[in-house]
């Protein structure tokens, strides 16, 4: 009998070894990414951000946004406002746009 894990997979074991609320977070927000930005089945739920400015457009990536708002309850002491299931969303949010979308390292296009 042989035991295989997949790539796609890979990740998520040591993440359930450390807590399932963060597990169960990181697979809440990388369906609800897949499901909402849509690129993937051709009807796009929510759409994207873009913001102008001059000649250059600004394409706040979900994967960004996630990260920012990370950052900013890490810089002002929001743990505790938070549960770990919260940042799990956040973390499976970047893993999922960072993984299934081939445009996430267009951040800054020129018009």
């Amino acid at each position: 009998m042989s035991f295989t894990v997949s790539k796609k997979s890979f990740f998520a074991i040591p993440i359930a070894l450390i807590s399932i609320e963060i597990y169960l977070g990181v697979i809440t927000g990388y369906f609800c990414g897949k499901f909402f930005a849509g690129k993937y089945d051709g009807c796009q739920r929510v759409k994207s951000i873009f913001i102008n400015i001059g000649n250059y457009t600004l394409h706040i990536h979900h994967w960004i946004a996630s990260i920012i708002i990370g950052v900013f309850a890490a810089v002002f002491n929001l743990f505790p406002f938070f549960s770990p299931f919260f940042f799990g969303v956040l973390g499976g949010l970047v893993v999922q746009d960072l993984y299934l979308d081939e445009d996430w390292r267009h951040i800054i296009i020129k018009k």
